[in-house]
């Protein structure tokens, strides 16, 4: 055997140790979803009745549900934003339990638990390793994305499983494979009726892995065809039939031509965007501007007035993107929030591209060499990066913030891990040895041979058995691959302490946030606040002296069933007052312009004129043009002319409807900083 010298080093017994115990499984197996599962509860329940947030999600989705409850029809009668499964099922909670606040909250920690154990179960698939899958299944579970919209990360991963297990682990049996593409045709026909754009992305990927399944196996590939055929065939039109409940609800109450012209609408969008995004890119070659920096604001002070420069109709503020943080900030940001957000941006791209480089290329080889293992190995991995990125447009192009990053990270998280496993596990043991690999010489018999001799032949050749010329090559042959494989496990040591940083420097920053769903809504949320439609919850001390009476302002000047008009975006308002919107969509923002935005205002208020109307003066795309009074200074002076104003509540000005205001007209301010 060729001498030990020149092989890999073996793991010491210390490694072997930790390796054998992370891949302990059978008892683990089965109970370690069990206490993710229970620990989910329970960390939830520390924090299900804390805090309210005016312009959240939560708001929406209340509202919305409340409206199909009372027969309008999706789209047509009620702008949806997602699809029609973002809101059938609150409707249906709501049927049932009544408009009721924190079973909604209660709802979407439903799905924040799912996600938990499904980063569980991607990362077992390939690790067999309890203890190790638990890890990413953890921090999922404290950091779930933000609350209300925990559809986005479930979605992300529930993919990640079924497509890896349909066309990516090996499987004995070719029916559980193709039970499997059915699971995956269906998801992918649920992940539409939630969200187009991430149906698109994943249909996608649905079909390059059914592409690459027949390739990678000797003598079958014409099987494996056909079975990746009638895999897509059958997914697909499982993808349809999940299409069909919703479509006969849209063909009997008529809203079919407008529930199709959805997914037209989010192919256009993406196309649009795809275009803009190499314009810019283009644009920035010719251009020493940063990427990823906002056009220069005005250099006058803001001020309560529309500014003189007017943004371009092709700028973070008209598109109603937020400015993305630079890469700079990773260094200059002077706190540690900014920073780790910072970094937490840019780091998952460099990831990503180093893996995506490495993983294609291992790809590659294991196709050519038609290693079934190797396939698995690097295409497990790919794959679930593939679904996390199909949540990056989003977070990168649209919405560069917390909220959206934490939606992100729950499916990357699970790719990270994967990452520092199967780059771990190179680092520590090296690249398998394939003997078959090395030259091979022809060894001559010299007559009989003596026991020592026979011994020696037995146990393959040696360094010493073979010619001088084999000798010499195999020698050099053994070095340089010894220091092919020494420099390849460094690598892979660097790249799984990269990730593995990533992770812990994502972890650091969201945790703490309220924004990215976790435990840190509870602090200081130490004061009971109550409203109608099941809000009851605790919130901070700042909050607490304004919050009840704004509401009580909505409820004295309103009565029930009349409009209380939320500008640009407080749909919570809506729903813990009980009061009805005007609005076919409760968002609106400094896009629309003011141009177009008046003239539909005063249609509305002329129409259906509302009791209450409150203005919400917050930067709702984090820049001073984005702020009501701003963007829209006609419309913010003809309330202050047409109706009364009764007070300012932190950032929320009320205006009452003359004569609807009951009490004494002394108007109340309760400032809270911005």
């Amino acid at each position: 055997m060729i001498s030990s010298r020149l092989q890999t080093p073996l793991p010491s017994h210390s490694t072997r140790r930790i390796s054998d115990f992370l891949s302990r499984g059978t008892r683990a197996d089965r109970v370690i979803p069990w206490l993710l599962a229970g620990f989910a509860v329970l960390y939830y329940s520390l924090y299900a009745n804390a805090g309210l947030n005016l312009g959240g999600e939560g708001g929406t989705d209340g509202v919305v549900a409340m409206r199909l409850i009372s027969g309008q029809r999706p789209i047509v009668d009620t702008f949806l934003g997602y699809n029609v499964l973002w809101f059938f099922p609150v409707a249906w909670l709501f049927e049932f339990t009544g408009p009721n606040y924190l079973e909604l909250r209660w709802y979407f920690f439903a799905f924040c638990t799912t996600s938990g154990l499904l980063t569980y179960f991607v990362v077992h698939g390939q690790t067999r390793s309890a203890w190790y899958a638990a890890i990413p299944a953890v921090m999922v579970i404290l950091v779930p994305g933000m609350q209300f919209r925990n559809y986005m990360p479930f979605l992300g991963i529930l993919n990640a499983l079924l497509l890896t297990r349909a066309f990516v682990l090996r499987r004995e049996s070719w029916r559980t494979s193709l039970a499997w593409m059915l699971a995956a045709g269906a998801g992918l026909g649920l992940t539409f009726l939630f969200r187009i754009d991430l149906g698109i992305f994943c249909t996608l990927i649905f079909l390059g892995l059914a592409a690459l399944y027949p390739f990678g196996e000797r003598g079958r590939f014409l099987r494996r065809t056909g079975l990746a055929a009638a895999g897509v065939a059958g997914g697909l039109l499982l993808t349809t039939t999940a299409h069909l409940p919703v479509w006969h609800d849209a063909k009997a109450r008529g809203y079919d031509r407008a529930f199709l012209e959805q997914y037209t609408g989010w192919l256009g969008m993406i196309n649009a965007e795809f275009r803009r995004q190499m314009d810019t890119l283009g644009k920035m070659e010719r251009s020493p501007e940063r990427p990823g920096t906002p056009p220069a604001a005005p250099t006058s002070a803001p001020t309560a007035t529309m500014p003189e420069h007017k943004p371009r109709a092709d700028s973070w503020e008209d598109r109603g993107a937020l400015s993305r943080t630079p890469l700079s900030g990773a260094i200059r940001a002077k706190k540690w929030t900014d920073k780790s957000f910072a970094i937490s941006t840019y780091l998952p791209l460099l990831i990503s591209a180093i893996a995506i480089l490495a993983g294609t290329a291992g790809l590659f080889s294991a196709l050519i060499r038609r290693d079934p293992e190797a396939k698995e190995r690097f295409l497990y991995p790919l794959t679930v990066l593939g679904c996390a990125l199909t949540l990056f447009p989003q977070f990168y192009f649209f919405r560069p913030d917390t909220p959206h990053l934490s939606e992100m990270m729950v499916p990357f998280l699970a790719a990270l891990a994967l990452f520092i496993w199967v780059a771990g596990r190179l680092a520590l043991f090296g690249p398998k040895e394939n003997r078959s690999s090395l030259p091979q010489h022809p060894i001559q018999d010299a007559g009989p041979a003596s026991p020592a001799a026979e011994a020696r032949r037995n146990s393959g050749p040696t360094l010493s058995s073979l010619p001088a010329e084999a000798c010499g090559s195999a020698s050099f042959y053994e070095k340089s691959s010894h220091q092919r494989s020494r420099t390849l496990r460094y690598c892979a040591a660097v790249f799984a302490a990269l990730c593995a940083t990533s992770g812990t420097i994502y972890f650091s920053h969201a945790f703490p946030k309220e924004s990215s769903g976790s435990i840190a809504a509870k602090k200081k949320a130490t004061h009971a606040f109550r409203a109608l439609n099941g809000v009851n919850v605790n919130v901070r001390d700042r909050d607490a002296v304004w919050l009840p009476k704004l509401r009580d302002a909505i409820l004295r000047d309103s009565s029930p069933g009349e409009y209380v008009l939320c500008l640009p975006y407080s749909p919570t308002i809506n729903f813990m007052t009980d009061r009805p919107s005007p609005m076919h969509n409760l968002y609106v923002d400094n896009t629309v312009g003011e141009g177009k935005f008046l003239p539909f205002f005063m249609k509305l208020v002329a129409a259906s004129p509302p009791a209450v109307i409150v203005i919400d003066q917050r930067k709702i795309n984090g820049t001073e043009i984005s702020r009501f009074r701003n963007w829209a200074p006609q419309v913010y002076g003809w309330l202050w002319k047409n109706y009364t104003f009764v007070g300012r509540y932190s950032l929320n000005e009320v205006f009452v409807r003359p004569g609807r205001h009951r009490g004494e007209m002394v108007p109340e301010f309760v400032e809270v900083s911005d």
